[in-house]
């Protein structure tokens, strides 16, 4: 017997069956662009789910499991990629954002968030049907798609604390301090270095245990709160910004990638 939604119109009552193809929930306000995206997901055997509200994507999430989403950044009024986190609670479906945003600060943020591709628009239903396919393929096997996520990324915001003890000594070195009851980091002139929360907690994960090589899976748990996936580059992202804003003095010189490994923390004086 077909739910509220179905009736509504917003599901297909075969939304949940195993012999039809990987269901994609199509969440965009533009009514013409999310019906030609659907046509086209028909056409190669994907099951497509069109919504047009945020309100309308929510339900579907809380209702029936979904494979993939294809999400627009700019749903009317709302924002989605602040709203990742709590789609990411939801589900563990790969999420694509849809978006006209060139921007690459947009992207890092939102790939950090929780969403897994950036498609820019107008994109062609044939990259868009190959993007899916690949982060289908990627998925964990035997999990369903929107099974609630992990405890720590359904729970509360994670509150700003540090990752180690408040009363922990700062980390220095030639003069550089890492202070976690603080979450700042100093140059050797005193001034701040500005890092947002994913960065400061990567160099403190990273300076807590210097020498020692940490895996992306450790470190994408530690700042995170999640486990990796496969294409995850979250952690990749946040050592590319740290290296920006400690350079020119520091550049690569303290966090060295070790191939097929990690990240490992080499000290400021190595630089």
């Amino acid at each position: 017997m077909p739910g509220p939604l179905a009736e509504q119109g917003l599901v297909p009552p075969a939304a949940n069956d195993a012999a039809v193809g990987p269901v994609i929930l199509v969440a965009d306000d533009e009514t013409e662009l999310t019906d030609e995206i659907c046509d086209y997901l028909s056409r190669y055997g994907l099951q497509p789910v069109p919504v047009n509200s945020f309100a309308d994507c929510m339900k579907v999430l809380t209702t029936r499991t979904v494979d993939a989403i294809v999400l627009d950044q700019r749903f009317g009024p709302v924002d989605t990629l602040p709203l990742l986190p709590t789609l990411r609670g939801l589900t563990q479906a790969p999420i694509l954002i849809h978006t006209g945003n060139r921007e690459e600060t947009d992207r890092v943020l939102g790939l950090e968030l929780g969403a897994d591709d950036f498609v820019l628009k107008p994109v062609s239903g044939r990259e868009l049907v190959a993007r899916l396919r690949a982060r289908l393929r990627s998925a964990p096997p035997k999990v369903a798609a929107n099974a609630p996520a992990p405890a720590p990324v359904v729970a509360a915001p994670v509150p700003a604390a540090p990752l180690v003890a408040p009363s922990a000594p700062a980390m220095e070195s030639t003069g550089w301090r890492v202070v976690p009851s603080e979450r700042r980091a100093y140059r050797p002139d005193g001034s701040v270095v500005r890092l947002t929360t994913a960065e400061f907690d990567t160099l403190v994960a990273l300076a807590s245990k210097p020498g020692e090589v940490r895996s992306r899976e450790e470190l994408t748990r530690i700042v995170f709160r999640r486990t990796w996936r496969p294409g995850d580059r979250s952690v990749d992202n946040a050592i590319l910004h740290l290296r920006q804003k400690l350079a020119p003095d520091m550049g690569e010189g303290c966090i060295a990638t070790v191939r097929q490994l990690g990240y490992v923390f080499t000290g400021f004086g190595n630089a």
